[in-house]
């Protein structure tokens, strides 16, 4: 009696590159002391769409699975407020998030032969672009600009489903802290210092398809 062959188990093992779209709820912190007028506290969101690519590589051992992805977004990431300092003073601030990357380590269990589960890690960075305008009644208004690319850490999970023929899709999830930025600024007049820290932290969620040169069986 003829007996088919086994079924082919898909390999996770080798190069990949792919690319993803999602949403970011993000975090922003500002504090500030302006001499001889007050200071402020105030948290912000920072929402937006993004979108970018990725690239990596598996290696499978057993039903573990480890790897290495860096990945590069485009964002819209924005948000802004109007403050009051003192009755006569308010500042507005202006915060984008216009870009941002992670190159992060990657281990997985494989929940079924096609179906992985992972939790990753490692360094973020991104262009954070913080204004604040100063406006004084009577005198005007100024306004001081940060715009740097900042270094940090992310973490995250996800899940990752083979299609076969090399095709796979997952669903992410990052934290992304980008860390705080300090400074002193004078705002020309209307005659005020201030002195500045700007924190940003990320949460994002976004949907990936990869492809994996080789296949997959």
């Amino acid at each position: 009696m003829y007996t088919p062959p086994p079924a082919p188990v898909y390999s996770w093992t080798g190069i990949y590159w792919g690319g993803n779209v999602g949403y970011s709820w993000g975090h922003s912190k500002y504090d500030a002391t302006f001499l001889g007028v007050g200071s402020i506290s105030n948290s912000e969101k920072v929402d937006g769409v993004i979108g970018g690519v990725q690239t990596g590589y598996n290696y499978q051992f057993g039903t573990w699975v480890w790897g290495f992805e860096t990945d590069i977004q485009a964002s819209g990431q924005k948000g802004g407020s109007t403050l009051g300092v003192l009755p006569l003073t308010s500042v507005t601030t202006d915060r984008k998030l216009e870009w941002f990357g992670t190159s992060r380590a990657r281990l997985g269990f494989l929940w079924s032969p096609n179906v992985l589960v992972y939790g990753t890690g490692g360094v973020a960075y991104g262009q954070v672009k913080n204004s604040a305008t100063i406006s004084v009644a009577g005198l005007g208004s100024a306004t001081t600009t940060f715009k740097d690319v900042k270094a940090g850490w992310t973490a995250g999970g996800g899940i990752e489903g083979a299609l076969g023929g090399g095709w796979s899709v997952k669903l992410e999830y990052l934290y992304m802290d980008l860390g705080k930025t300090e400074d002193t600024d004078i705002a020309p007049g209307v005659g005020i210092t201030a002195q500045e820290s700007w924190r940003f932290t990320d949460n994002i969620v976004r949907v990936g398809v990869n492809y994996k040169f080789g296949g997959g069986y």
